[in-house]
């Protein structure tokens, strides 16, 4: 077995140690090797001499350079990596910076190494699901390719024989029926693994962008002059994590989760992730769409509601709520996939930071638009205009409330 390389980035001297004691059994079977770096620079300098790391797992708050610093610096490398954060419990902010810089997936400090652990088998088990994705869809298809022309040579050498074999020329008949119903059968079995193996590229990707990567083997990044990025946020989530198992918070999240998916699936929207509690989305890609403002408007009044239904009914039965807000803007953004062991859609710019800033400046239960975004849909909705809010690193932005359909 070849072992999966790891890079751990921290400039605590004891975790060193930690880690190599909490994973020794994966070490000493040859699952994981451990690389281990002080800071981002070192980091670099490891990955460097060692290509076959393909994950790093790094704390954030680190001398020289940190981990945020290093998320943007791997982005440069032309190699696949998936990265994995360490933060404080509860620094969403440097949390959701990473998330945005590239980083797949986060753990909190103190390390519950059992969480940790599931975290890392997780992300590497997506990575080796996609790459073994594709590679059993390229075998099936040599399979196909083999099987119709084994059926063809079949055939042809059966042809031949009936006409120098007459008198067998019912048996041989039998046979050539019996042969075609069995690769009919393996025929649709093959196809059925063949739609299973799209069906999962398609989870990961939009319609659009998977078929261009079956087709090309890669994606290009694309410019959308004009698209609606919507943030959502649940507040007080952490006091909240706080009162509840981790079972029961995985299970709270993925059932607002879900309610979203569907959702924002009816207006056509696009999913592009989740970091923690907030759950992105945007509307007018992959495919362009002139009414992205619109449905993405009404796709977060319809989250709304149902997160008022939802908070009556936890109430009714004596249980924590979560209560959202929601931000919304429309502007130009970038879209595309990275890396080539792990593929994830995601869009880039600056309406992006400026939607997460309408979520940030949102009251609890309300959806915070940009004056961008206003302009498009205020003949079709009831907004007020709250003035120009400061919004951070962005200074004075015009934003309002959405009440309802005009």
């Amino acid at each position: 077995m070849t072992p999966e390389w790891i890079l751990f980035v921290d400039d605590e001297p004891d975790m060193e140690e930690m880690i190599r004691q909490q994973f020794r059994k994966q070490i000493r079977d040859q699952r994981f090797q451990f690389a281990f770096a002080r800071n981002g620079r070192h980091a670099l300098e490891s990955l460097k001499e060692n290509e076959e790391m393909c994950m790093v797992v790094t704390d954030i708050n680190m001398p020289e350079m940190d981990g945020l610093t290093l998320l943007t610096e791997l982005r440069k490398l032309d190699r696949p990596l998936r990265t994995m954060v360490v933060s404080a419990y509860g620094d969403m902010k440097n949390i959701r910076s990473a998330m945005n810089k590239g980083a797949f997936d986060f753990v909190t400090k103190p390390i519950d190494f059992d969480d940790f652990q599931t975290t890392l088998e997780k992300t590497l088990e997506d990575i080796r699901n996609l790459k073994n994705s594709l590679h059993t869809q390229k075998e099936l298809e040599e399979e196909r390719t083999k099987r119709m022309q084994a059926q063809e040579e079949g055939l042809r050498i059966l042809e031949k024989s009936a006409l120098m074999l007459s008198e067998v020329n019912v048996t041989l008949e039998a046979q050539v029926q019996e042969r075609t119903k069995e690769l009919s059968e393996k025929n649709n079995l093959l196809q059925g693994e063949i739609e299973r193996s799209e069906h999962l590229l398609l989870n990961i990707l939009p319609f659009q962008t998977a078929q261009e990567l079956k087709k090309f083997g890669k994606a290009e990044a694309r410019f959308f002059e004009e698209v609606t990025v919507m943030f959502t946020d649940f507040r007080g989530f952490t006091q909240i994590a706080e009162k509840l198992s981790p079972a029961e918070l995985v299970e709270e999240i993925d059932v607002c989760f879900k309610e979203f998916d569907r959702i924002i699936s009816q207006y056509g929207i696009e999913k592009i992730k989740t970091i923690g509690d907030s759950y992105m989305a945007a509307a007018g890609l992959p495919a362009a769409n002139p009414n992205h403002a619109y449905e993405m408007v009404m796709a977060a009044l319809d989250i709304t509601e149902y997160m008022k239904r939802h908070k009556k009914e936890r109430e009714g039965n004596g249980k924590p709520v979560f209560e959202i807000r929601v931000g919304i803007h429309t502007g130009p953004v970038v879209a595309g996939i990275v890396g080539s062991k792990k593929f994830a859609y995601d869009i880039w710019g600056d309406a992006v930071n400026l939607a997460s800033r309408m979520e940030s400046a949102c009251e609890i239960g309300h959806i915070n638009i940009s004056g961008s975004t206003y302009k498009l849909i205020k003949d079709r909705f009831q907004c007020r205009h709250r003035g120009e809010i400061e919004a951070k690193n962005k200074g004075l932005v015009d934003m309002y409330y959405v009440d309802g359909l005009a």
